[in-house]
């Protein structure tokens, strides 16, 4: 590829103004590392660079944090680097002794590394990627570039030339040269815009194309890789799309997410049977994929990663075994599912709390990132069934000959109270110690010197673990040996990162809020529709509007503590009231005491509202935004959506009515609003354009063109 042909190209896949699909932050919400940056970093041009030997500084054992691994890569001599997007920091981890050798200080908050020979390319949610030299052990700063708002995930190519850059709340895929000398500058090569917020991608080579999925909604872009142009937009059935590998052969691609079923409300046999929300893996034929002409679906085979009334809600990244056996980390039960090679054997393997990345050691060595804990989890396997231990029951799963569930009861308006729900609480432990006794003769292994204990260092529940603790279990996979065929074992030892402060309650909301243990069977977490604080932008039958049979578009929660009342008709003036009623009717999975909810009410307090979709770029685009703030108020638009936030605290008939007759509803805040690929309360108009110009939405009076694109600009710009 010649680099300079397409040095500073602004590529335009599709016209800016497509509605894309309603974006998150995509390195998993938290207190401190939320960020509503604007499209570029002020005063800094995107090709701008820094150049530097800057030593990271280093961070002591004893020092309290909130890591939060996201990402995790592998380097020489069994060596990983985990990127931690609360802390800030680099974990440099011995996979063979797990231990953690040191710690850096990165200095902003990381979403994602990968391994560029003896380097480092780091995604930071501040706008910028980072290459970081490993230097005799130590991490230095090489270069860094600006990146368009929230980079998410970095790639790079196969023959080490450049890199692409997935920015959520920017809708951008940036293409960026990879310098091969000291004193070189990164360039952007390519800016490539999407009508979606694209987070994963894949690189075909063979093929040389790039896959980039939207995070939240079904549609998949298919980027050439000669010339930086969008191919075709296609869409898979489903939201939430986590993870893209490539099949063994090359031929395949696999993707996991998870399917809402619009129509399906939360009856116990719609939940536990996954028919309300399925969590899957699709395997797709990459020629399908790239054909813009072929069915999608054709040849395609749906995989079950939840199966007979057992969810695995949240299935995050997938990576294939040489064996053909897929590993799909399952966020939100903690666990790492093994699928066998037909697609229908599943087995279960207990991580940490909401598992979200997997790197490859070796053949047979894998180690996974847990966020919500903390914690890494080396997976080894093996074909020595001496080591085999009795596998733990995971919270949440039972026994086929166990009734997993009472009779469903009836919808009716009664609530959590707090003397109901104080029993049973979220401070239960994960794991029960006594279930990895080894089962060989006198007790002993290889793996016998570590700590079986659990993660928190004592016995109060309201803390986090304290000690660098080991746990170590080994599951059989697949066939039974006595089938004829060799079976093949699995060892998983977890360790933590570091030592973790005390949780607030904020955090706590966090562990709840992508926790699918809290829906019944554990199909979903609130993260499985509110994707990330977000929303999935599809429809769902919640009951929250007071029955079944009218699904309505899933809310984003971006700044919901300030957007009372809630739900669609505005029931709610509470919202910890709110959050009870949706975990009574909607979840029904584990119950939570009233300080859980509290804890939940706090985390979704935290979230920010959403960035601007389109911010003003110069002061002739100030102007028209400034005609069309006018319009919007002379209008009367501020009737339904004034103040800072949009909304009103009334409901109101605006002419649209659903399957049950309802006529008024709570106008939802417009900040974002120009994120959403779907409007109204059931989607029926699909962007801005057509509200205004087919919709005419309580408009008192004709607009011209001109007002139109005016009205349409000031919107997206909220």
């Amino acid at each position: 590829m010649n680099s300079s042909k397409l040095s500073s190209r602004r590529i335009t896949a599709l016209p800016f103004f497509a509605i894309g699909t309603l974006c998150a932050v995509l390195v998993g919400p938290a207190m401190i590392v939320w960020s509503n940056q604007p499209n570029e970093l002020a005063g800094v041009d995107t090709t701008a660079t820094q150049h530097a030997e800057k030593v990271f500084p280093l961070v002591t054992p004893e020092t309290k944090l909130y890591r939060r691994p996201v990402a995790v890569v592998a380097m020489e001599s069994g060596r990983a680097v985990v990127a931690n997007r609360r802390s800030g920091t680099l974990s440099f981890v011995d996979t063979d002794s797990l231990q953690v050798e040191s710690e850096y200080q990165l200095g902003g908050h990381p979403t994602d590394v990968v391994r560029s020979g003896q380097s480092l390319l780091v995604t930071e949610q501040e706008g910028r990627l980072t290459a970081v030299e490993v230097k005799d052990g130590e991490p230095r700063l090489q270069w860094q570039v600006a990146m368009p708002n929230e980079p998410a995930t970095v790639r790079i190519s196969s023959d080490g030339e450049w890199c692409s850059v997935c920015s959520t709340w920017a809708r951008r895929v940036t293409f960026v040269s990879l310098p091969k000398a000291i004193g070189q500058s990164p360039e952007v090569l390519a800016k490539v815009e999407l009508p979606f917020s694209p987070r994963e991608q894949l690189l075909l080579p063979e093929q040389s194309r790039l896959l980039v999925a939207d995070a939240f909604g079904p549609r998949v872009a298919v980027i050439r890789l000669d010339d930086f142009q969008v191919e075709s937009i296609r869409e898979i059935p489903g939201n939430n799309i986590r993870g893209l590998t490539l099949g063994r052969g090359g031929e395949n691609v696999y993707v996991t997410h998870e399917l809402i079923n619009e129509i399906a409300p939360p009856r116990s046999s719609e939940i536990i049977w996954g028919s309300m929300v399925s969590d899957a893996t699709r395997e797709i034929s990459i020629q399908s994929i790239i054909d813009p002409t072929a069915s999608l679906m054709s040849g395609s085979r749906f995989i079950a990663v939840g199966n007979n009334t057992r969810g695995a809600g949240d299935p995050n990244e997938a990576l294939m075994r040489h064996d053909g056996r897929l590993l799909v980390t399952i966020g939100g039960l903690g666990q790492l599912g093994v699928v066998e090679p037909d697609g229908i054997g599943v087995t279960r393997i207990p991580t940490g709390k909401r598992p979200v990345a997997i790197a490859e050691f070796s053949a047979d060595r894998y180690l996974v990132a847990n966020e919500l804990s903390d914690t890494l989890t080396r997976i080894d396997f093996h074909f020595d069934a001496s080591v085999v231990r009795k596998q733990p029951k995971v919270r949440g799963e039972s026994s086929q000959d166990e009734t997993p569930y009472s009779e469903p009861e009836s919808y009716d308006e009664q609530e959590y109270s707090s003397s109901e729900y104080e029993e049973e609480s979220y401070r239960t432990e994960d794991y029960d110690t006594s279930d990895y006794e080894l089962d060989g003769d006198d007790g002993e292994s290889e793996d016998a010197g570590y700590e079986s204990e659990s993660y928190r260092a004592s016995d109060d529940p309201e803390r986090e673990p304290v000690l660098p603790v080991r746990k170590i279990a080994s599951y059989q996979i697949g066939p039974d040996a006595s089938d004829g065929v060799d079976a093949l074992f699995a060892t998983a030892t977890t360790m933590n990162l570091g030592v973790a402060p005390e949780l607030e309650p904020a955090d706590r909301g966090e562990a709840l809020f992508f926790d699918a243990s809290l829906s019944r069977g554990g199909w979903y977490s609130c993260h499985s529709c509110h994707t990330d604080g977000h929303t999935s932008g599809s429809l769902a039958d919640t009951l929250s509007d007071g029955g079944e049979g009218a699904p309505k578009r899933v809310l984003s929660l971006r700044g919901v503590g300030q957007t009372g009342p809630w739900a669609w008709i505005g029931e709610k003036s509470e919202i910890d009231e709110q959050v009870k009623q949706t975990l009574r009717l909607t979840m029904q999975g584990r119950r939570l005491n009233d300080r859980d909810v509290s804890d939940l009410v706090a985390f979704l307090k935290s979230i920010p509202p959403p960035p601007a979709a389109a911010p003003s770029e110069s002061e002739a685009d100030r102007l028209i935004i400034e005609k069309g703030r006018h319009l919007f108020e002379t209008l009367d638009c501020v009737a339904c959506h004034s103040g800072h936030v949009f909304t009103s605290e009334a409901t109101y008939d605006v002419g649209l009515d659903d399957e049950r007759g309802t006529k008024e509803f709570n106008p939802p805040s417009l900040r974002g609003v120009g994120h959403l690929n779907g409007l109204f309360h059931d989607l029926r108009a699909s962007s801005l354009e057509q509200v205004v110009g087919e919709f005419r939405h309580q408009l008192p009076r004709d607009l011209s063109d001109e007002e139109q694109l005016q009205l349409i600009r000031y919107l997206r710009s909220l």
